[in-house]
């Protein structure tokens, strides 16, 4: 004796079938994302008066002195810890965004850890911003690093008070 089924029943039979087996397919394929990072770790704490723009380590070329502190806030000038040639130098940019509507002095501090270690001081600088600067302007701060090397893994703290 023979099975025998009739077209609708077997036609819906493989449309389940191929429905289940697309199904089965789509839930099972993952769709992951590559995520790209930094040598370093890098944190932002700054007040709403400014933007922190990250310009990165570089070679100094030449030994400088420390800026008088406070720094007066001049657009397109720089701020720096004492530098010494042949160390690296973190930079950081700070972009106003809103005025003071009196002269404000603002603290910028640093904090770095290499190799998983505990987080230390690289530098600390203030500079003092006047009612009359303006929206926009924007000036470089440097800190030496105190060394030519860098060891990763590391991460920085960015902090504008």
């Amino acid at each position: 004796m023979r099975l025998t089924l009739d077209r609708f029943l077997g036609l819906t039979l493989i449309t389940m079938a191929a429905l289940l087996a697309v199904h089965s397919y789509a839930t099972n394929v993952t769709v992951s994302s590559v995520t790209y990072q930094n040598q370093y770790g890098l944190t932002f704490g700054v007040t709403s008066a400014f933007t922190a723009i990250d310009q990165g380590f570089s070679n100094i070329t030449s030994t400088q002195s420390a800026s008088v502190q406070p720094c007066v806030w001049v657009t397109g000038t720089t701020c720096n810890t004492a530098l010494t040639v042949k160390h690296l130098q973190y930079s950081v940019a700070l972009k106003l965004k809103t005025p003071p509507s009196l002269l404000t002095t603002y603290t910028v501090t640093i904090h770095w850890s290499q190799v998983g270690g505990p987080s230390v001081l690289m530098g600390q600088l203030t500079v003092s911003v006047s009612a009359l600067a303006l929206a926009g302007q924007q000036m470089t701060f440097n800190f030496d690093t105190g060394g030519n090397t860098i060891s990763s893994p590391m991460s920085i703290s960015v902090n504008v008070a």
